[in-house]
């Protein structure tokens, strides 16, 4: 194992540990006991359970194709964790201090990526223990061209016309974008695979509450769609998208679950700033949140690190500033 400058030790070998992406985990109390009454072994062990985190460690090996120290982010394209999650493109938040000239694009890196879950649920994940296995070739391997996605001068502005393409929705039908003009549109990219809290299942939970608050009056719901479109239509069916969509609440036709052909996706992503690599086996991909305008024009976008910041109340504003005045 070698690791590229700072190194201490025969050879200038050192070991440089991260912990990255942490985030606070709720504490889960049970409701107060009755005081006349004396729970059973069997409900105490139901309420141990219900709260109960397990931890479990999966060792992660990749290469970093990209180094952002202006986000504090290293970018690794790591291999698939059996039992965990198929190989993806993501980026991990580095602590502050991190030297990121230790790292440069190309380099094999392997660590323990430690999952929190609860009920099933990941819950959270630390990458530690993170080590250059392989420094990177004297000529790194470029990165995909759809990583970087379109540059600034390719992507949408406000106000320009959000290309047509086609998608196939929850109940097995074919429809395009264009079918939703004369509505408001928020549309976000997902797969139903996606293991991680705070990419697609977090996306899921914010469409989750901002459909509430839409179907919360009929006049609104009749002028608003949300869609959640997945990247990965060979896995993400009808059917499977109809069971996650019941699972999340998504209740048609105020918020419908979407796969996009790969063509399709291909096409367009790019303008919408989704970086998205089409690797059979792996899923490249950032965040990306788009509004449309009833005129089926791009009013408001979120890509990268921007696209998690946002609220449902927050979109919902957005949402409700296109809405014809009898309608809100």
């Amino acid at each position: 194992m070698t690791t590229r400058g700072g190194g201490s030790g025969p050879g200038g070998r050192a070991r440089l540990l991260l912990a990255l992406g942490a985030f606070a985990i709720a504490s889960c109390s049970p409701p107060p006991a009755d005081p006349g009454s004396s729970p059973s072994k069997a409900a105490k062990s139901a309420t141990k359970a219900e709260g109960a985190v397990e931890t479990r460690d999966y060792p992660l090996r990749g290469e970093v194709r990209k180094v952002d120290p202006g986000a504090s982010e290293v970018v690794i394209r790591h291999e698939p964790i059996p039992g965990f999650m198929p190989a993806m493109t993501m980026p991990f938040k580095l602590p502050a201090g991190t030297d990121f000239e230790d790292f440069q694009v190309g380099d094999v890196v392997e660590g323990t990526l430690k999952v929190k879950s609860r009920g099933g649920e990941t819950v959270d994940y630390d990458l530690i223990g993170l080590e250059v296995a392989r420094p990177a070739i004297a000529t790194p391997l470029a990165a995909e061209a759809s990583e970087g996605g379109a540059g600034p001068a390719d992507r949408l502005r406000v106000g320009d016309e959000v290309p047509d393409f086609e998608m196939i929705d929850q109940e097995g039908e074919r429809r395009k974008l264009s079918d939703f003009r004369g509505t408001v549109v928020a549309l976000t990219f997902v797969y139903t695979r996606c293991p991680l809290p705070d990419f697609c299942p977090m996306m899921d939970r914010k469409f989750s509450e901002l459909s509430r608050s839409i179907a919360a009056s009929e006049s609104r719901a009749s002028h608003v769609r949300l869609l959640s479109l997945s990247f990965d239509p060979e896995h993400d069916t009808p059917e499977v998208l109809r069971e996650h969509a019941r699972i999340r609440g998504a209740k048609p036709p105020v918020w419908t679950y979407a796969a996009v052909p790969a063509g399709e996706l291909a096409r367009v992503a790019p303008r919408l700033g989704l970086a998205y690599g089409p690797v059979k086996g792996e899923f490249v991909h950032n965040l990306c949140t788009a509004v449309i305008g009833p005129d089926g024009r791009l009013a408001r976008l979120e890509v990268g690190s921007r696209a998690n910041a946002w609220t449902a109340a927050d979109l919902l504003r957005t949402i409700a500033g296109l809405i014809p005045a009898g309608g809100r």
